[in-house]
């Protein structure tokens, strides 16, 4: 699917680079994606429905990541981006794009950032969806229990202050690489679709040249800065969806029965076997209640 708008947009002082896809007459959504993802993560398999839907559907690169700026120069540890900055660049591309409140789905990261958006920016939110994501990535109660190789690939904030040095620290940017972690992370409840992301990843390393190998440690940096939005969630008044698998090895389930309930009124949805991936068995089952949450609102 070829959108039928695309650009950069000056941002909150940086750039964004977005894809639109649909009629803008619709109503918006906008896809926010996760810790080193570009938005091409969002696949046609995601997007499709949305605009089948008659939905007026945006993605865009993070900041650090795909064809938005990164933040190499000058960024360091002990003065990182939030997600109440990356919440504020949402925010900004939606006023570049004069669109007044839409429709808010986030993964993972995307999912905090949504959930910041409907908490400092609720009037901007016509309905909220966090998937597999978490309102506290690093609640000491849940924390403790992460285990798994996946799981080192994704946060070399801890790699990085261990004394011994590992092969997982660094992120070495090649499609073989993103494929491998990327299978890992998505479990055996559903079969990988190894052709898709081999697609993906050739687009997003070779041919945009999008993968910023600093982006997974400045951004996972973000997410620490952040800290809790536990308290905060009670504060969410949009209608709110929240999904989760049950096999999910980077965001275990135990983050979604401690956030969840903190929403007023959030329905949950459980997906068997889904792993911390969304292939196109799991979107299956997860596009059309999404469609149908879309349109209760």
């Amino acid at each position: 699917m070829k959108p039928t708008l695309s650009g950069k947009a000056p941002c909150n002082n940086i750039e964004i680079y977005f894809e639109a896809f649909g009629e803008k007459e619709n109503p918006a959504i906008i896809l926010i994606m996760g810790l080193d993802s570009q938005s091409i993560m969002f696949s046609n398999d995601f997007i499709s429905p949305l605009v089948e839907a008659n939905y007026y559907v945006i993605r865009f690169d993070n900041r650090d990541i795909g064809l938005s700026t990164w933040m190499n120069d000058g960024w360091h540890r002990s003065r990182p981006y939030t997600l109440e900055d990356m919440a504020k660049d949402t925010i900004d591309l939606l006023n570049y794009l004069s669109i007044e409140r839409a429709h808010v789905i986030g993964v993972s990261m995307g999912g905090m950032i949504a959930q910041r958006i409907a908490i400092s920016y609720a009037d901007r939110v016509l309905s909220l969806t966090s998937i597999m994501s978490s309102g506290y990535a690093l609640n000491p109660k849940i924390v403790p229990h992460l285990k798994g190789r996946a799981f080192y690939y994704m946060v070399p904030f801890f790699l990085r202050n261990f004394p011994i040095k590992n092969k997982f620290a660094s992120s070495v940017v090649t499609v073989d690489n993103y494929v491998k972690v990327f299978t890992k992370l998505n479990g055996n409840g559903f079969p990988t679709d190894k052709k898709l992301l081999y697609s993906l990843f050739t687009e997003g390393i070779e041919i945009r040249k999008g993968q910023n190998p600093r982006a997974r440690f400045q951004q996972f940096c973000g997410i620490a800065a952040s800290g809790s939005r536990l308290q905060e969630l009670s504060l969410i008044k949009t209608p709110t969806l929240v999904i989760h698998g049950t096999k999910d090895s980077l965001i275990p389930p135990s983050h979604a029965r401690v956030y969840a309930p903190q929403i007023p009124n959030a329905q949950m949805l459980w997906v068997e076997g889904m792993g911390h991936q969304l292939p196109k068995p799991v979107l299956d089952i997860v596009m059309p209640r999404i469609v149908e949450h879309l349109k209760a609102r």
